[in-house]
Protein backbone atom coordinates (compact mmCIF):
# COMPACT_ATOMS: atom_id res chain seq x y z
CA UNK A 1 0.00 0.00 0.00
CA UNK A 2 1.19 3.51 -0.81
CA UNK A 3 0.69 6.31 1.75
CA UNK A 4 0.44 9.76 0.20
CA UNK A 5 1.28 11.76 3.34
CA UNK A 6 2.34 11.36 6.96
CA UNK A 7 -1.23 11.46 8.27
CA UNK A 8 -2.02 8.29 6.32
CA UNK A 9 0.72 6.30 8.10
CA UNK A 10 -0.45 3.74 10.67
CA UNK A 11 0.03 5.02 14.23
CA UNK A 12 2.46 2.33 15.31
CA UNK A 13 4.11 4.23 18.18
CA UNK A 14 3.08 7.77 17.50
CA UNK A 15 5.10 10.59 16.00
CA UNK A 16 8.38 9.34 17.47
CA UNK A 17 8.11 6.16 15.43
CA UNK A 18 7.42 8.14 12.27
CA UNK A 19 10.47 10.32 12.89
CA UNK A 20 12.71 7.31 13.51
CA UNK A 21 11.52 5.59 10.35
CA UNK A 22 12.25 8.66 8.23
CA UNK A 23 15.57 9.27 9.98
CA UNK A 24 16.69 5.67 9.46
CA UNK A 25 15.61 5.77 5.84
CA UNK A 26 17.61 8.96 5.21
CA UNK A 27 20.72 7.44 6.80
CA UNK A 28 20.29 4.31 4.69
CA UNK A 29 20.02 6.35 1.48
CA UNK A 30 23.12 8.39 2.35
CA UNK A 31 25.14 5.28 3.11
CA UNK A 32 24.05 3.68 -0.15
CA UNK A 33 25.09 6.78 -2.05
CA UNK A 34 28.47 7.01 -0.36
CA UNK A 35 29.07 3.32 -0.72
CA UNK A 36 28.40 3.43 -4.45
CA UNK A 37 30.66 6.38 -5.22
CA UNK A 38 34.33 5.94 -5.98
CA UNK A 39 34.20 2.22 -5.22
CA UNK A 40 36.30 1.13 -8.15
CA UNK A 41 39.40 3.15 -7.34
CA UNK A 42 39.10 3.84 -3.59
CA UNK A 43 36.73 6.47 -2.31
CA UNK A 44 37.36 9.97 -1.08
CA UNK A 45 35.47 9.00 2.07
CA UNK A 46 38.01 6.27 2.77
CA UNK A 47 40.86 8.75 2.37
CA UNK A 48 39.14 11.25 4.66
CA UNK A 49 38.78 8.61 7.37
CA UNK A 50 42.43 7.63 7.00
CA UNK A 51 43.75 11.16 7.10
CA UNK A 52 41.65 12.13 10.10
CA UNK A 53 43.34 9.37 12.09
CA UNK A 54 46.86 9.89 13.40
CA UNK A 55 48.60 7.87 10.69
CA UNK A 56 48.34 8.02 6.91
CA UNK A 57 49.10 4.82 5.04
CA UNK A 58 50.03 5.39 1.42
CA UNK A 59 51.99 3.37 -1.12
CA UNK A 60 53.65 5.73 -3.56
CA UNK A 61 55.00 2.82 -5.64
CA UNK A 62 51.41 1.88 -6.46
CA UNK A 63 50.64 5.52 -7.25
CA UNK A 64 53.57 5.75 -9.67
CA UNK A 65 52.72 2.49 -11.42
CA UNK A 66 49.16 3.72 -11.82
CA UNK A 67 50.38 6.45 -14.17
CA UNK A 68 52.76 4.13 -16.03
CA UNK A 69 55.90 5.17 -14.14
CA UNK A 70 58.46 2.59 -13.05
CA UNK A 71 59.41 3.10 -9.38
CA UNK A 72 62.56 1.04 -9.86
CA UNK A 73 64.09 3.35 -12.48
CA UNK A 74 62.42 6.77 -12.53
CA UNK A 75 64.42 9.81 -11.43
CA UNK A 76 62.79 12.68 -13.26
CA UNK A 77 62.15 15.56 -10.86
CA UNK A 78 65.50 17.33 -10.68
CA UNK A 79 65.23 19.68 -13.64
CA UNK A 80 62.95 22.48 -14.72
CA UNK A 81 59.45 21.81 -16.01
CA UNK A 82 59.50 19.28 -18.83
CA UNK A 83 63.23 18.50 -18.78
CA UNK A 84 62.78 15.14 -17.04
CA UNK A 85 66.22 15.41 -15.47
CA UNK A 86 66.90 13.64 -12.21
CA UNK A 87 68.39 14.76 -8.91
CA UNK A 88 70.35 11.62 -8.06
CA UNK A 89 67.70 9.83 -5.97
CA UNK A 90 64.95 7.66 -7.46
CA UNK A 91 61.60 9.43 -7.14
CA UNK A 92 59.95 6.46 -5.41
CA UNK A 93 62.75 6.33 -2.83
CA UNK A 94 62.32 10.02 -2.03
CA UNK A 95 58.62 9.37 -1.52
CA UNK A 96 59.40 6.35 0.67
CA UNK A 97 60.76 8.70 3.33
CA UNK A 98 57.50 10.65 3.24
CA UNK A 99 55.42 7.48 3.53
CA UNK A 100 57.50 6.25 6.45
CA UNK A 101 56.98 9.44 8.44
CA UNK A 102 53.27 9.63 7.60
CA UNK A 103 52.80 6.08 8.82
CA UNK A 104 54.40 6.64 12.23
CA UNK A 105 52.40 8.99 14.46
CA UNK A 106 55.15 9.06 17.07
CA UNK A 107 57.91 10.10 14.71
CA UNK A 108 59.44 13.38 15.84
CA UNK A 109 63.01 14.56 15.24
CA UNK A 110 62.17 18.24 15.42
CA UNK A 111 64.30 18.77 18.55
CA UNK A 112 67.42 17.92 16.52
CA UNK A 113 66.37 19.84 13.40
CA UNK A 114 64.77 16.85 11.70
CA UNK A 115 61.28 16.12 10.44
CA UNK A 116 58.18 15.30 12.47
CA UNK A 117 55.00 13.34 11.75
CA UNK A 118 52.78 16.27 12.75
CA UNK A 119 54.43 18.66 10.29
CA UNK A 120 54.36 16.18 7.43
CA UNK A 121 50.77 15.13 8.08
CA UNK A 122 49.57 18.74 8.08
CA UNK A 123 51.33 19.30 4.76
CA UNK A 124 49.89 16.09 3.36
CA UNK A 125 46.30 16.98 4.24
CA UNK A 126 46.64 20.40 2.63
CA UNK A 127 48.31 19.02 -0.49
CA UNK A 128 45.90 16.12 -0.85
CA UNK A 129 42.81 18.30 -0.53
CA UNK A 130 44.21 20.73 -3.11
CA UNK A 131 45.21 17.99 -5.56
CA UNK A 132 41.80 16.31 -5.22
CA UNK A 133 40.26 19.48 -6.66
CA UNK A 134 42.99 20.41 -9.12
CA UNK A 135 43.32 16.96 -10.69
CA UNK A 136 39.73 15.77 -10.48
CA UNK A 137 39.44 15.63 -14.26
CA UNK A 138 42.37 13.21 -14.51
CA UNK A 139 41.27 10.65 -11.92
CA UNK A 140 38.98 8.67 -14.20
CA UNK A 141 41.85 8.17 -16.62
CA UNK A 142 44.63 7.72 -14.04
CA UNK A 143 43.05 6.74 -10.70
CA UNK A 144 46.28 7.19 -8.73
CA UNK A 145 46.99 10.66 -10.11
CA UNK A 146 46.31 12.48 -6.85
CA UNK A 147 48.53 10.24 -4.71
CA UNK A 148 51.32 10.43 -7.29
CA UNK A 149 51.10 14.22 -7.53
CA UNK A 150 51.07 14.63 -3.76
CA UNK A 151 54.23 12.55 -3.54
CA UNK A 152 56.06 14.85 -5.94
CA UNK A 153 54.78 18.00 -4.25
CA UNK A 154 55.80 16.79 -0.78
CA UNK A 155 59.39 16.18 -1.82
CA UNK A 156 59.27 19.90 -1.38
CA UNK A 157 61.75 21.20 -3.95
CA UNK A 158 60.83 23.77 -6.62
CA UNK A 159 62.09 21.35 -9.27
CA UNK A 160 59.86 18.51 -8.08
CA UNK A 161 56.81 20.77 -7.97
CA UNK A 162 57.62 22.15 -11.43
CA UNK A 163 57.90 18.67 -12.89
CA UNK A 164 54.50 17.50 -11.63
CA UNK A 165 52.90 20.85 -12.44
CA UNK A 166 54.10 20.60 -16.03
CA UNK A 167 53.15 16.94 -16.30
CA UNK A 168 49.63 17.63 -15.02
CA UNK A 169 49.21 20.56 -17.40
CA UNK A 170 49.97 18.26 -20.34
CA UNK A 171 46.78 16.37 -19.46
CA UNK A 172 44.64 19.40 -18.66
CA UNK A 173 45.21 19.54 -14.90
CA UNK A 174 46.02 22.95 -13.38
CA UNK A 175 47.71 22.79 -9.99
CA UNK A 176 46.72 26.16 -8.60
CA UNK A 177 45.61 25.00 -5.15
CA UNK A 178 47.37 25.61 -1.85
CA UNK A 179 50.55 23.53 -1.51
CA UNK A 180 52.41 26.00 0.71
CA UNK A 181 53.07 23.57 3.57
CA UNK A 182 54.32 20.80 1.31
CA UNK A 183 56.69 23.18 -0.42
CA UNK A 184 58.50 23.79 2.87
CA UNK A 185 59.47 20.12 3.14
CA UNK A 186 62.39 20.25 0.71
CA UNK A 187 64.69 20.90 3.67
CA UNK A 188 63.79 17.37 4.81
CA UNK A 189 62.97 15.33 1.72
CA UNK A 190 64.87 16.95 -1.14
CA UNK A 191 68.22 15.47 -2.26
CA UNK A 192 70.10 18.10 -0.28
CA UNK A 193 67.64 18.05 2.59
CA UNK A 194 68.39 16.41 5.91
CA UNK A 195 65.41 14.42 7.13
CA UNK A 196 66.90 13.28 10.43
CA UNK A 197 68.87 16.43 11.25
CA UNK A 198 72.19 14.60 11.56
CA UNK A 199 74.06 17.05 9.34
CA UNK A 200 74.35 14.62 6.40
CA UNK A 201 72.17 15.30 3.37
CA UNK A 202 69.86 12.69 1.90
CA UNK A 203 71.82 12.32 -1.34
CA UNK A 204 74.98 11.40 0.53
CA UNK A 205 73.16 8.83 2.65
CA UNK A 206 71.39 7.48 -0.43
CA UNK A 207 74.68 6.92 -2.20
CA UNK A 208 76.12 5.25 0.88
CA UNK A 209 73.23 2.97 1.84
CA UNK A 210 70.97 2.37 -1.16
CA UNK A 211 73.24 -0.40 -2.42
CA UNK A 212 72.04 -2.37 0.61
CA UNK A 213 68.42 -1.81 -0.40
CA UNK A 214 65.73 0.80 0.01
CA UNK A 215 65.03 -0.09 3.63
CA UNK A 216 68.67 0.51 4.55
CA UNK A 217 68.57 3.97 3.02
CA UNK A 218 65.25 4.89 4.64
CA UNK A 219 66.60 3.85 8.04
CA UNK A 220 69.79 5.87 7.56
CA UNK A 221 67.91 8.95 6.34
CA UNK A 222 65.48 8.88 9.28
CA UNK A 223 67.81 7.79 12.08
CA UNK A 224 70.44 10.31 13.19
CA UNK A 225 72.48 7.54 14.79
CA UNK A 226 73.05 5.84 11.42
CA UNK A 227 75.69 7.60 9.36
CA UNK A 228 77.95 6.61 6.45
CA UNK A 229 81.24 5.09 7.51
CA UNK A 230 84.55 6.27 6.15
CA UNK A 231 84.69 3.37 3.72
CA UNK A 232 81.19 3.73 2.27
CA UNK A 233 80.52 5.12 -1.18
CA UNK A 234 79.42 8.72 -1.51
CA UNK A 235 79.58 8.99 -5.31
CA UNK A 236 76.32 9.26 -7.21
CA UNK A 237 74.92 5.77 -7.85
CA UNK A 238 71.96 7.20 -9.79
CA UNK A 239 73.30 9.66 -12.40
CA UNK A 240 72.10 13.21 -11.81
CA UNK A 241 70.16 13.63 -15.01
CA UNK A 242 67.94 10.94 -16.48
CA UNK A 243 68.02 7.69 -14.53
CA UNK A 244 68.70 5.69 -17.68
CA UNK A 245 71.49 7.97 -18.85
CA UNK A 246 71.41 11.25 -20.74
CA UNK A 247 68.08 12.43 -22.11
CA UNK A 248 67.63 12.01 -25.82
CA UNK A 249 66.91 15.32 -27.51
CA UNK A 250 64.20 14.85 -30.13
CA UNK A 251 64.13 17.66 -32.66
CA UNK A 252 60.95 18.12 -34.69
CA UNK A 253 61.67 20.28 -37.72
CA UNK A 254 59.04 22.89 -38.57
CA UNK A 255 58.63 24.85 -41.77
CA UNK A 256 55.79 26.93 -43.26
CA UNK A 257 53.02 24.62 -44.45
CA UNK A 258 53.85 21.61 -42.27
CA UNK A 259 51.00 19.16 -41.61
CA UNK A 260 49.68 19.49 -38.06
CA UNK A 261 49.06 15.79 -37.40
CA UNK A 262 52.46 14.89 -38.86
CA UNK A 263 53.95 16.84 -35.95
CA UNK A 264 51.49 16.41 -33.11
CA UNK A 265 50.67 12.73 -33.60
CA UNK A 266 54.26 11.68 -32.88
CA UNK A 267 54.66 14.46 -30.32
CA UNK A 268 51.70 13.11 -28.33
CA UNK A 269 53.38 9.72 -28.06
CA UNK A 270 56.94 10.91 -27.53
CA UNK A 271 55.79 13.38 -24.89
CA UNK A 272 55.11 10.40 -22.61
CA UNK A 273 58.65 9.05 -22.92
CA UNK A 274 60.52 10.29 -19.87
CA UNK A 275 63.86 9.71 -21.62
CA UNK A 276 62.93 12.21 -24.35
CA UNK A 277 63.30 15.96 -24.34
CA UNK A 278 61.25 17.08 -27.35
CA UNK A 279 62.02 20.45 -28.93
CA UNK A 280 60.79 22.33 -31.99
CA UNK A 281 63.37 23.58 -34.50
CA UNK A 282 62.90 25.82 -37.54
CA UNK A 283 65.07 27.97 -39.77
CA UNK A 284 64.24 30.84 -37.43
CA UNK A 285 62.80 30.80 -33.92
CA UNK A 286 59.23 31.88 -33.28
CA UNK A 287 55.82 31.01 -34.73
CA UNK A 288 55.70 28.79 -37.81
CA UNK A 289 52.41 28.55 -39.69
CA UNK A 290 51.07 25.09 -40.47
CA UNK A 291 49.14 23.99 -43.55
CA UNK A 292 46.00 24.17 -41.41
CA UNK A 293 46.59 27.82 -40.51
CA UNK A 294 47.59 27.17 -36.88
CA UNK A 295 51.03 28.30 -35.79
CA UNK A 296 53.49 26.38 -33.62
CA UNK A 297 56.48 27.97 -31.93
CA UNK A 298 60.02 26.89 -32.74
CA UNK A 299 62.21 26.79 -29.63
CA UNK A 300 65.44 26.83 -31.61
CA UNK A 301 66.72 28.01 -34.97
CA UNK A 302 68.97 26.00 -37.27
CA UNK A 303 71.88 27.95 -35.81
CA UNK A 304 71.00 27.59 -32.12
CA UNK A 305 69.63 24.03 -32.03
CA UNK A 306 71.51 21.66 -29.72
CA UNK A 307 72.74 18.24 -30.78
CA UNK A 308 69.72 16.21 -31.93
CA UNK A 309 69.70 12.54 -30.97
CA UNK A 310 66.50 11.95 -32.92
CA UNK A 311 65.37 14.04 -35.88
CA UNK A 312 61.83 14.07 -37.24
CA UNK A 313 60.88 15.84 -40.46
CA UNK A 314 57.13 16.15 -41.11
CA UNK A 315 55.39 16.51 -44.44
CA UNK A 316 52.76 18.93 -45.62
CA UNK A 317 51.91 21.28 -48.44
CA UNK A 318 55.04 23.26 -47.60
CA UNK A 319 57.32 20.36 -48.57
CA UNK A 320 57.65 21.44 -52.20
CA UNK A 321 59.13 24.90 -51.57
CA UNK A 322 61.39 23.46 -48.85
CA UNK A 323 62.90 21.10 -51.43
CA UNK A 324 64.44 24.24 -52.95
CA UNK A 325 65.54 25.70 -49.63
CA UNK A 326 69.31 25.12 -49.21
CA UNK A 327 69.15 26.01 -45.51
CA UNK A 328 66.67 23.19 -44.85
CA UNK A 329 68.49 20.58 -46.93
CA UNK A 330 71.88 21.48 -45.48
CA UNK A 331 70.53 21.38 -41.94
CA UNK A 332 69.07 17.89 -42.44
CA UNK A 333 72.24 16.61 -44.11
CA UNK A 334 74.56 18.08 -41.48
CA UNK A 335 72.56 17.16 -38.37
CA UNK A 336 71.91 13.64 -39.64
CA UNK A 337 75.64 12.96 -39.34
CA UNK A 338 75.36 13.13 -35.55
CA UNK A 339 71.87 11.71 -34.92
CA UNK A 340 71.03 8.33 -33.49
CA UNK A 341 67.83 8.12 -35.51
CA UNK A 342 66.47 10.25 -38.35
CA UNK A 343 62.77 9.94 -39.11
CA UNK A 344 60.12 11.42 -41.33
CA UNK A 345 56.35 11.47 -41.68
CA UNK A 346 54.48 11.72 -44.96
CA UNK A 347 56.27 13.80 -47.61
CA UNK A 348 59.00 14.62 -45.11
CA UNK A 349 60.74 11.63 -46.70
CA UNK A 350 61.18 13.73 -49.85
CA UNK A 351 63.29 16.19 -47.86
CA UNK A 352 65.43 13.35 -46.48
CA UNK A 353 65.85 11.98 -49.99
CA UNK A 354 66.75 15.41 -51.34
CA UNK A 355 69.49 15.62 -48.70
CA UNK A 356 70.85 12.33 -50.02
CA UNK A 357 70.75 10.55 -46.68
CA UNK A 358 68.31 7.82 -47.73
CA UNK A 359 70.40 6.55 -50.64
CA UNK A 360 70.80 2.79 -50.42
CA UNK A 361 68.07 2.51 -47.78
CA UNK A 362 64.46 1.35 -47.85
CA UNK A 363 61.90 4.09 -47.24
CA UNK A 364 58.26 4.97 -47.71
CA UNK A 365 56.14 8.10 -47.88
CA UNK A 366 52.58 9.36 -48.38
CA UNK A 367 51.00 7.05 -50.94
CA UNK A 368 49.06 9.71 -52.81
CA UNK A 369 52.22 11.83 -53.15
CA UNK A 370 54.71 8.98 -53.55
CA UNK A 371 56.03 10.49 -56.76
CA UNK A 372 57.26 13.63 -54.98
CA UNK A 373 59.71 11.62 -52.87
CA UNK A 374 60.65 9.34 -55.78
CA UNK A 375 61.75 12.32 -57.86
CA UNK A 376 64.36 13.30 -55.27
CA UNK A 377 66.58 10.23 -55.63
CA UNK A 378 66.86 7.14 -57.79
CA UNK A 379 69.05 5.45 -55.19
CA UNK A 380 66.41 5.05 -52.50
CA UNK A 381 64.61 1.69 -52.29
CA UNK A 382 61.04 2.98 -52.16
CA UNK A 383 58.54 0.60 -50.50
CA UNK A 384 54.88 0.92 -51.41
CA UNK A 385 53.20 -1.53 -49.06
CA UNK A 386 54.37 -0.20 -45.72
CA UNK A 387 52.83 1.80 -42.90
CA UNK A 388 56.36 2.69 -41.92
CA UNK A 389 59.82 1.43 -42.80
CA UNK A 390 62.79 1.07 -40.46
CA UNK A 391 66.15 0.61 -42.14
CA UNK A 392 69.27 1.23 -40.11
CA UNK A 393 68.99 4.61 -38.40
CA UNK A 394 66.23 5.78 -40.74
CA UNK A 395 62.51 5.40 -40.02
CA UNK A 396 60.06 6.79 -42.58
CA UNK A 397 56.28 6.61 -42.46
CA UNK A 398 53.41 6.80 -44.84
CA UNK A 399 50.99 9.73 -44.80
CA UNK A 400 49.84 11.86 -41.86
CA UNK A 401 48.26 9.47 -39.30
CA UNK A 402 50.86 6.81 -40.08
CA UNK A 403 53.37 9.03 -38.30
CA UNK A 404 51.71 8.27 -34.97
CA UNK A 405 52.10 4.54 -35.60
CA UNK A 406 55.72 5.10 -36.59
CA UNK A 407 56.34 7.09 -33.41
CA UNK A 408 55.09 4.18 -31.31
CA UNK A 409 57.21 1.83 -33.42
CA UNK A 410 60.24 3.95 -32.56
CA UNK A 411 59.39 3.69 -28.85
CA UNK A 412 59.06 -0.07 -29.25
CA UNK A 413 62.44 -0.21 -31.00
CA UNK A 414 64.15 1.65 -28.15
CA UNK A 415 62.23 0.54 -25.06
CA UNK A 416 60.14 -2.51 -25.96
CA UNK A 417 56.62 -3.27 -27.09
CA UNK A 418 55.05 -3.09 -23.63
CA UNK A 419 56.18 0.50 -23.22
CA UNK A 420 54.79 1.51 -26.60
CA UNK A 421 51.51 -0.35 -26.11
CA UNK A 422 51.05 1.15 -22.65
CA UNK A 423 51.45 4.68 -24.00
CA UNK A 424 49.02 3.99 -26.85
CA UNK A 425 46.47 2.62 -24.39
CA UNK A 426 46.87 5.55 -22.00
CA UNK A 427 45.77 7.98 -24.73
CA UNK A 428 43.10 5.60 -26.03
CA UNK A 429 44.84 5.22 -29.38
CA UNK A 430 44.43 2.08 -31.49
CA UNK A 431 47.97 1.42 -32.62
CA UNK A 432 48.46 -0.19 -36.04
CA UNK A 433 51.43 -2.29 -34.96
CA UNK A 434 52.27 -4.00 -38.25
CA UNK A 435 54.61 -1.75 -40.25
CA UNK A 436 53.97 -3.82 -43.38
CA UNK A 437 50.20 -3.35 -43.36
CA UNK A 438 49.15 -0.09 -44.97
CA UNK A 439 45.47 0.11 -45.97
CA UNK A 440 46.21 3.05 -48.27
CA UNK A 441 48.65 1.31 -50.61
CA UNK A 442 45.97 1.14 -53.30
CA UNK A 443 46.13 4.94 -53.62
CA UNK A 444 49.84 4.99 -54.44
CA UNK A 445 50.79 7.42 -57.21
CA UNK A 446 54.28 6.73 -58.52
CA UNK A 447 56.32 8.27 -61.32
CA UNK A 448 54.95 7.00 -64.59
CA UNK A 449 57.49 4.92 -66.57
Amino acid sequence: MIYKNLHDLPNLQGQKTVFMILYSLSIFICLCFLGCSDVEHGSSLDREIKTNSETVLIDFDVALRGVNFDPASLDGNGGKGHSGQGNGILDAVEMALIAQVLGDEGFDLSSSGGVSHAEVKAAYLQAYNSAEVDLKSLKSRFPTTVDMAVGYVMIGTPESFASIEHMSAMFGGVMDGDYARALTLGKYFGPYGDADGDGIDNLTEYNAFYGEGRAAYVKAALDPSVKPSAGQNTENITPIGDSKGSLKTVGIILYPGFEVLDVYGPLEMWGYVREFNVIMVAEKTGPVMSAQGVASVADFSFETAPKLDIIMVPGGSGTTPELENPAMIDFIRTRDQHSELTTSVCTGAALLAKAGILDGHKATTNKRFFFIAEKQSNDVIWVENARWVSDGKYITSSGVSAGTDMALGLIEQLYGRNRAASIASSVEYEWHEDPNDDPFTEFTRRIEP
